[in-house]
């Protein structure tokens, strides 16, 4: 019964799972251009982005200097975004735009443009908003929380599982997994909220992305998750560990694309996830149930970690110069130096011979805690938008 029941989790992953695309969607140009000056009102706004998009609710809303909405509803060819424009007022016009990329990120932006003489005008506070990569300020937060419990919820759920399976069962191991379900469900309604505070807290925004790929892939790891609950009385920890990879498949889905290699993306990051799960999951199994054999299993999940993380980080930096020059750049800089740490506490053992002991939690805690640091860095580079 289990294995039908993962069969059917596998095939409906693999058939729903979306297309892959590029990274988030930027806006590159529009007309009228921001702070352009006309002789009179356009009968559009067109904004063009990097790639496809889906517009979020309306996708673009238009006030003019009275504050009434001009625009009607957006409509979407490929990476073009137009909304029709009705109005007749001289002044300040203020275009408030938001789009869901292919590969589920949320963008939006605001820019004004003015006809004649330049007005006040009761919306002009939403082009000062700042944004963090694509997102608001708060969306941008909440989307790497959710992740970050994302994340803690995969290594859990079958890192701690892959670790007894490597190692031995202990009974004190037992709950972990079902913690980790738990955040797994729990991680899915915070990314919804995210996704709408990234956006818009109204009903056609909510509606947009709940049928968008977005929603789709919300769906499928709440399945997931779901079915794992469910598989975790079985005596045998294959259909778990199966759905794991599932689970790191899904969230591949999501992932930043690599320019001109369609899949390599989500193959990378599905790998990177789930070594990561293992690793992670593996900290935590020995701090509670220490095992002599833990290190080749840690040295082996770490080792893939750093190969398929630092494949990503040539695929998605343009020139070195991508480091120092925009958020991603910086926040990966800082991965690496606490992953270089991280890999410090594992060689000068191995050089000495030296073998995790039960007595050594201290040092066991110490390596789960950089662990889960790095993990939260992780969470904020997917929610950045890389530079290529």
């Amino acid at each position: 019964m289990g294995r039908r029941l993962l069969v059917v989790g596998l095939a409906l992953a693999l058939a729903l799972a979306p297309r892959t695309a590029l990274a988030h969607a930027v806006l590159f140009g529009s007309d009228p251009s921001p702070d352009s000056v006309l002789v009179a009102p356009p009968a559009s706004v067109t904004l063009t982005f990097s790639e496809t998009v889906i517009p979020a609710g309306k996708g673009i809303t238009v006030f003019s200097p009275s504050g009434r909405q001009v625009a009607g509803p957006g409509r979407v060819e490929g990476h073009v975004l137009t909304a029709p424009i009705s109005a007749t007022e001289t002044g300040t016009y203020v275009v408030i735009w938001q789009a869901l990329a292919a590969d589920t990120h949320p963008s939006r932006g605001a820019f004004r443009f003015v006809v004649g003489q330049p007005s006040a005008n009761p919306y002009l506070a939403a082009v000062s908003g700042g944004e963090i990569g694509t997102a608001t300020p708060l969306g941008f937060v909440l989307q790497a929380l959710a992740r970050w419990i994302h994340f803690i919820g995969m290594a859990l759920a079958f890192g701690i599982i892959a670790y007894q399976v490597l190692t031995r069962p202990a009974p004190r191991l037992r709950r972990l997994p079902l913690a980790g379900v738990a955040l797994l469900i729990a991680a899915e309604p915070l990314a919804l909220i995210a996704q709408l505070a990234s956006l818009s807290f109204d009903g056609d925004t909510a509606i947009a992305v709940l049928a968008s790929p977005f929603g789709r892939l919300l769906g499928l790891r709440l399945g997931v998750a779901l079915l794992v609950w469910a598989l975790l009385a079985l005596e045998s920890p294959w259909p778990v560990l199966a759905l794991g990879g599932v689970m790191a498949l899904i969230d591949g889905a999501s992932a930043h694309a690599i320019p001109g290699l369609p899949g390599a993306g989500l193959s990378l990051d599905a790998l990177h996830v789930a070594a990561m799960a293992i690793w992670v999951g593996g900290l935590a199994g020995f701090l509670f149930a220490p095992d002599g054999r833990f290190r080749p299993y840690a040295i082996g999940g770490f080792a893939v970690a750093i190969g398929s993380g630092l494949l990503l980080a040539l695929a998605h930096l343009g020139s070195p110069s991508d480091l120092v020059s925009n958020a991603y750049g910086w926040t990966l800089l800082i991965k690496a130096a606490i992953v270089a740490i991280a890999l410090a506490s594992f060689s000068l053992p191995l050089l000495r011979r030296y073998f995790p002991s039960p007595s050594g939690g201290g040092q066991g805690g110490g390596r789960l805690g950089v662990a889960g640091i790095i993990l939260v860095l992780a969470a904020v580079l997917i929610s950045l938008p890389p530079p290529r």
